[in-house]
C-alpha cells in the first residue's frame, strides 16, 4: 500500500516543506497540491505508474487534520513501514529498500 503525501520537492514557485524555500530538483514534476482534489489527481497520476496490485491512499489535506499520515509516521515521502496486524510497527525504513522490506515481510510471516 502506498500513501500519497505532501510533495517534498515541488516545482517552483512552491517551497519545500523541509527547507521553507524553493528546493526543486530534476524530478520535481508537480506543484504542491493546494486542495484535496489536486492531491487526489496527483496520486492517480502516480498510481498509474505502479505495476501489479498495489493500493494508493491519499493523506488528508483539508479540515482539521492536515497531512495526518505524514505528520504521524514521519515527514519523509519515501519511508516504508511494515505494520503487524495488531498495529505494532515491525520495520521502519527511512528510504524504501524493496529487497530488505521483502525479507522483513517473509521473516514476520514465518514467525507466525
Amino acid at each position: 500500500m502506498h500513501v500519497y503525501v505532501i510533495e517534498p520537492h515541488p516545482q517552483a514557485p512552491d517551497v519545500s516543506p523541509y527547507s521553507g524555500v524553493v528546493w526543486a530538483a530534476q524530478y520535481s514534476t508537480k506543484r504542491q497540491p493546494a486542495t484535496c482534489a489536486e492531491r487526489e489527481a496527483a496520486a492517480r497520476e502516480t498510481a498509474a505508474l505502479l505495476t501489479g496490485r498495489q493500493l494508493m491512499l491519499v493523506d488528508d489535506l483539508g479540515g482539521t487534520a492536515t497531512n495526518p499520515i505524514w505528520c504521524t509516521y514521519g515527514t519523509c515521502p519515501n519511508c516504508a513501514f511494515l505494520i503487524r496486524q495488531d498495529g505494532v510497527i515491525d520495520t521502519v525504513q527511512t528510504w524504501l529498500d524493496t529487497a530488505a522490506m521483502e525479507r522483513a515481510v517473509r521473516t514476520l510471516l514465518e514467525s507466525r
